[in-house]
């Protein structure tokens, strides 16, 4: 048994991350439920994890110029424990030299032979003390490289983003995208009001702030993670960016309503709706996935919210009729760039293609919300990116069919409106995920 489980665990994830592609907090998460650990052990676990994914690149830079033979040519378990090695080196102020080299190699002798042990030594014991030890292209000669190498983005990503935004900008988005996102919460207001929240979990440790106007939203400032309070368990709140909270306060459900969501899982948007509507509303949660529905009624039940239709149905084959409701939520599947935070694996499983791909199905899954539409009827689209293709594209692509028209939403967003009348939350924003929303009436 390897002397740091910790570290050992943080293996684990990294492994079904790089190697089998499972998508990080997924990963992370099957781990924490089959191991027992402290609540400093999780953290740590997870710092290990989010950063070794988040700077893979850099990380790879400095191994490639240590080792002598191809990284792809190493075990991938020791593949993993450098890389992880250079990112507690880089980036772990409380991490010593030492300390990481020791467990580094401990752990390598663990899942290999002492061979590679002593290999891993070797390497480590010459990597860079701190990151302005680390040989990177110049920026004034070549920016990209530098941007790339430096943030740890695929060369698509950043090329794009200093075409659409320029140096500077691009520069700060780049940054951005690799700080860690700090817990936001969404305040069940039918159970408590956002000030007594707040004094309750400062009681129970965790300290928040209001950073925007939406009315539901406090960030955790500081202090323990809220996940672990019986506040939570109590249904006082749910996780989420207050970005995700922009779609339902759009969509203005009204009682008496008929109202779908029609990609509903995991439910925070779908909970919101209820929660915020005062008033009956015949409210359908949506969801091709059986297992992610679950957690729309988990989230439901620990809400304490009225029970709502499930239906388990594929949104390009909806099962209901023409004309059915009076409003349609379609929270889109998207490439999640604007929530490279707190998903940083997207940045190696997202491509130019796979965004050409999501933008097509996209507009297949808006124009079947129109059909289930009603005449007059609304429709909210939304997406966690920033792409073109995904955002204005798209919505140019359905206005141009003729079916519908824009429509301004609540006050509120009015901080967040673009030119063009649909609304942006900037990437640039540290406060929020980047999203992008439109609200559009059918025509009769």
């Amino acid at each position: 048994m390897p002397a740091d489980p910790v570290r050992d665990a943080a293996v684990d994830v990294l492994l079904r991350v790089f190697q089998s592609g499972m998508h990080l907090d997924h990963s992370l998460d099957k781990t924490l439920r089959r191991k027992q650990m402290s609540p400093r052990g999780r953290r740590f676990l997870t710092q290990l994890a989010y950063g070794t994914v988040r700077h893979r690149i850099l990380c790879d830079h400095v191994l490639s110029g240590l080792c002598i033979q191809p990284l792809d040519e190493l075990p991938p378990a020791i593949h993993a424990i450098l890389r992880m090695a250079v990112f507690q080196a880089l980036f772990c102020s409380q991490v010593t030299r030492p300390a990481m080299v020791h467990t580094s190699v401990d752990l390598a002798q663990h899942r290999e032979h002492a061979g590679l042990a002593r290999l891993v030594n070797a390497v480590l014991r010459k990597t860079p003390e701190t990151l302005e030890d680390v040989a990177l292209p110049d920026p004034e000669e070549d920016l990209p490289g530098w941007l790339r190498m430096r943030h740890s983005l695929p060369k698509w990503m950043v090329r794009d983003w200093l075409e659409r935004f320029g140096p500077e900008d691009a520069k700060t988005l780049c940054a951005r995208v690799n700080e860690e996102a700090r817990p936001c919460l969404r305040v069940n207001l039918r159970k408590i009001t956002v000030a007594a929240l707040q004094a309750r979990l400062e009681k129970a440790g965790v300290l928040t702030q209001k950073l925007t106007p939406i009315p539901e939203e406090l960030t955790v400032g500081g202090g323990e993670h809220p996940l672990g309070t019986k506040l939570f368990r109590d249904g006082f709140f749910i996780l989420q960016d207050p970005a995700s909270m922009l779609p339902p306060h759009l969509l203005d459900a009204q009682p008496g309503e008929r109202v779908l969501d029609l990609c509903a899982a995991p439910g925070g948007k779908t909970t919101h709706i209820a929660q915020k509507t005062e008033g009956p509303l015949f409210l359908v949660a949506a969801d091709c996935q059986p297992w992610r529905l679950e957690r729309v009624r988990e989230n439901q039940e620990r809400l304490e919210l009225p029970p709502l239709p499930l239906v388990c149905a594929d949104g390009l084959r909806p099962p209901f009729a023409p004309g059915a409701f009076d409003r349609v939520l379609v929270d889109a599947p998207c490439s999640g760039l604007g929530t490279l935070r707190r998903h940083p694996d997207l940045k190696w499983n997202v491509t130019p293609e796979s965004v050409a791909r999501l933008a097509e199905t996209q507009c297949h899954l808006l124009r079947h919300a129109l059909k289930l539409c009603k005449n007059g009827g609304l429709v909210v689209y939304s997406v966690c990116t920033f792409t073109r293709q995904e955002t204005t594209e798209v919505v140019q692509t359905l206005l141009s069919e003729g079916g519908c028209e824009p429509e301004d939403g609540p006050e509120l967003l009015e901080p967040w409106k673009t030119a063009q009348g649909q609304y942006q939350t900037s990437p640039l924003d540290a406060a929020l995920d980047g999203f992008f929303l439109t609200r559009l009436r059918k025509r009769s």
